[in-house]
């Protein structure tokens, strides 16, 4: 996978082969305008993937928002190193 830069003349120009790159190479493509990053192009695969990703780590989100709830006043420092530790713990008993 390689990631290049085109101005946004230049991809509206070559959008077709941009998008044949993208989508049989991975290839994925920042476009700017005026030398400012506007978007960004990449194949719809890999975008699941990112998407599914966000998923998770917002559902991790709420999961800690859930747990930093049931014990108010817990600063949340404390509570992201409790849990961490926990998960630690399991890790290491799966091991």
């Amino acid at each position: 996978m390689v990631m290049k830069t085109v101005p946004a003349v230049e991809a509206r120009v070559h959008f077709g082969e941009i998008i044949k790159k993208s989508f049989k190479k991975g290839d994925r493509f920042t476009v700017e305008k005026l030398g400012i990053p506007m978007v960004v192009i990449l194949n719809a695969n890999e975008y699941a993937q990112y998407a599914r990703m966000a998923e998770e780590r917002e559902e991790r989100f709420k999961i800690l928002d859930r747990i930093k709830s049931a014990i108010p006043g817990t600063p949340s420092h404390k509570v992201e190193k409790d849990i961490h530790e926990a998960i630690e713990a399991v890790r290491k008993e799966r091991a």
